[in-house]
């Protein structure tokens, strides 16, 4: 294949087809170069995608990439407690990631960008006029040129440490495991997620459901025991009783928050290698691919022009910063304070959440993206800033690992 990119684009999940197809809509030659044989596949992701979000980037899944809609979600303490929310609409997809991955790799084809599958980069270096892209095809190694480098491979972000950039934190990359179960009968509009230390400490567990008496069945931990705790879990919920499972997959959700610098010279992190994911829940496919798009405008912008000037990504990291950074930061400060919480002071979290008028806020304000304004507006509640700051208090042993990470 002869392709003499203007960027080259490592990774074709949702960040690095979303780049790419704002960059080939500019009129730029953009190259997608894919470790595996095929787009989306192996699909780590359980699928649960904010509709606003998704459409706000561009993103209007086709039919045959949606399972369902749903506009429940069900929060199980572990004391047997509930907190329900209903938007009263459907306001997430339940969706085949995959399918989703290869519409917008499609999508960026159609705008003229090239991808190349089975083929995995080994190294990106700077040189006077732009970076060698070494790359390995099967057997076979060689060089490309490009301008410049969106790197949109993963949350191990092996690229990044040559560029001088941090990596995601491993301390926060949790082991997730998740089975595609036949045999349940659920509602189809609601979601049950479940927090409980022992079960799944670090994170929680989730019930999604797919078509009629299908669903997917997972969970993430710091205990490094996942199958185990999956399995006890299936066996001991109810509304599982009698699931048989069809599949098996597992993947790493990470919980980390965001880098604090993704930019290096003709190089750019995004998506689950710049830590924008979201620490409460581990998604990242709405915010990792806002900031692919913006670093696609700000790239466009330098190649327009002519002459290469790092202010262009500069412009970037302090655009994405001021649009998702500190929604990103606060979701992971309270993803380390959930970890710290026993389970007896989970049930008194959710029993204060009930009780104030933060469930009213939550309810009408929530967004399963935008969650950093959720968090403080909630907090506006003096029962449950009363009960948070309590437990914080009680907690202040973990406060340097809550507030640096």
């Amino acid at each position: 294949m002869t392709v003499k990119p203007e960027v080259v684009v490592v990774g074709a999940g949702p960040a690095g087809g979303l780049a790419a197809r704002q960059l080939a809509r500019k009129g730029h030659t953009v190259l997608i170069l894919e470790e595996h044989k095929k787009v989306g596949q192996p699909v780590h992701c359980a699928g649960l995608i904010g509709i606003n979000g998704l459409h706000e980037n561009g993103v209007i899944p086709k039919s045959k990439v949606i399972i369902r809609r749903v506009r429940q979600s069900i929060f199980h303490a572990p004391g047997g407690g509930q907190l329900v929310l209903d938007k009263g609409e459907p306001h997430a997809y339940v969706l085949h990631r995959d399918r989703l991955d290869q519409q917008i790799v499609q999508e960026a084809e159609a705008a003229g960008a090239t991808v190349q599958l089975e083929t995995r980069v080994t190294r990106c270096k700077r040189e006077q006029n732009g970076m060698r892209v070494t790359i390995r095809e099967r057997e076979s190694k060689r060089d490309l040129h490009a301008q410049f480098v969106v790197n949109a491979e993963g949350v191990r972000a092996r690229l990044a440490q040559d560029q001088g950039l941090p990596r995601p934190k491993r301390d926060y990359m949790l082991p997730a495991l998740q089975y595609e179960v036949t045999n349940v009968a659920l509602p189809p509009d609601a979601v049950h997620l479940y927090f409980n230390s022992a079960l799944a400490r670090g994170f929680f567990a989730w019930i999604i459901p797919l078509e009629t008496n299908h669903a997917r069945v997972g969970l993430a931990s710091a205990h490094r025991q996942i199958r185990q705790a999956l399995d006890k879990f299936l066996i001991q919920n109810q509304l599982l009783s009698g699931a048989k499972i069809e599949k098996r997959y597992g993947g790493i959700v990470y919980a980390g928050g965001p880098s604090s610098r993704t930019i290096a010279p003709r190089f750019v992190n995004i998506g689950d290698a710049a830590g924008q994911t979201k620490a409460t829940t581990g998604g990242g496919v709405v915010a990792g691919g806002a900031c692919a798009i913006m670093v696609a405008s700000n790239i466009s912008n330098a190649l327009q022009n002519g002459s290469y000037n790092h202010r262009d990504l500069q412009r970037y990291e302090r655009r994405w910063k001021r649009s998702w950074g500190r929604q990103l930061q606060l979701m992971a400060y309270l993803r380390r304070f959930v970890n710290t919480l026993e389970n007896h002071e989970l049930d008194q979290l959710f029993e204060k959440l009930q009780a104030s008028k933060a469930r009213e806020v939550i309810q009408r304000r929530g967004d399963i993206d935008h969650q950093g304004r959720l968090i403080t507006s909630a907090l506006t509640s003096p029962v449950l800033l009363q009960s948070v700051l309590k437990l914080l208090f009680s907690k202040s042993r973990f406060l340097p690992k809550i507030l640096r990470g």
